[in-house]
């Protein structure tokens, strides 16, 4: 039998879930990138400000934000609250680009069953 873009090939319920996990998976990764961007532009700015506390005496007070609130404090302790966020941050990062990496490969595993059942009648691939 010759397959065409016209057949109509019908979704069982196995089908669906891994459609669904699918749709999961890819809401997962897209989230993923976005935490790792704004990680990247934390660590950015991070860095920006170490640099420029570079041009200040050490005992010389600063504010540094802690959750919603300034506390001010010498350049020293500051240097070292960055150096500690900078270290958190990317142990965050290198967890979730394992998890983006396991996440595409099971997508990709997903979408290699999806594709040979159903062909063109689906698209799996972002727009």
């Amino acid at each position: 039998m010759k397959f065409t873009s016209t057949d109509n090939i019908e979704v069982d319920r196995q089908d669906q879930q891994k459609i669904n996990s699918f749709s999961r998976l890819n809401m997962q990764y897209h989230e993923l990138i976005r935490l790792n961007l704004a990680r990247k532009d934390e660590l950015t700015r991070l860095s920006d400000s170490k640099d420029e506390m570079e041009l200040m005496e050490d005992d010389e007070k600063i504010p540094f934000k802690f959750g919603d609130s300034f506390i001010r404090v010498n350049v020293e302790k500051a240097r070292t609250l960055i150096d500690d966020q900078v270290i958190k941050i990317k142990k965050q990062f290198e967890e979730d680009t394992k998890k983006i990496e396991e996440t595409l490969k099971s997508m990709n595993n997903l979408k290699a069953k999806l594709y040979a059942k159903f062909g063109s009648q689906i698209n799996l691939d972002d727009e």
